[in-house]
């Protein structure tokens, strides 16, 4: 009989002690954009997202002009397109712009802002690393400020959910820049 007390007891424990533990280590739950309608320009593939107020217009460099992009809350660039987007000639654009511009799978807008900078696999997405940045020109008071996101994935790892997490983030911070 006191064995299978001692029994007991032990399977209780160990029921106990692996119930604890995976409570401490819950799923991620992402949260998806649910703000205000969003035209988005994209240089490549547009973005599978679950987002239905987010509108896509597939554009090509040819169409990327101050004046063609001003109707977009945003551009985005997508990893196809990001070494012609590093052509010198696009500097200006993405740094006098009035909207923002993500490069995805890119882990600097340097190449993308700096003329004598090109892309290459040094700019790459690397794990540790972000996965997004957006940059964007603001009035500060007297002077122009280049600002900048970077956007990594969850827990490094990609995959379509924590891909689309980041678009919801970046989502996010585009209607916070138009509020």
């Amino acid at each position: 009989m006191k064995r299978s007390k001692g029994m007991r007891c032990f399977v209780f424990t160990f029921i106990f002690l692996l119930l604890a533990l995976s409570a401490c280590n819950p799923k991620p739950e992402f949260k998806l954009y649910d703000g205000k309608p969003l035209r988005i320009a994209v240089v490549g593939e547009p973005p599978e997202v679950e987002e239905e107020q987010i509108k896509f217009d597939q554009v090509s460099f040819d169409e990327l002009t101050s004046e063609s992009i001003s109707s977009y809350n945003a551009v985005i660039i997508t990893e196809e397109k990001l070494v012609e987007a590093s052509e010198s000639q696009y500097a200006d654009l993405y740094l006098q712009s009035t909207i923002p511009f993500f490069f995805i799978s890119a882990n600097s807008p340097i190449p993308f802002t700096v003329k004598e900078v090109e892309y290459d696999s040094s700019w790459e997405w690397t794990s540790g690393k972000s996965y997004a940045v957006g940059v964007l020109t603001i009035q500060e008071e007297d002077e122009e400020v280049v600002k900048s996101w970077g956007f990594g994935l969850y827990n490094n790892e990609k995959n379509d959910k924590h891909i689309k997490a980041l678009y919801a983030r970046i989502f996010m911070t585009i209607e916070e820049l138009h509020l």
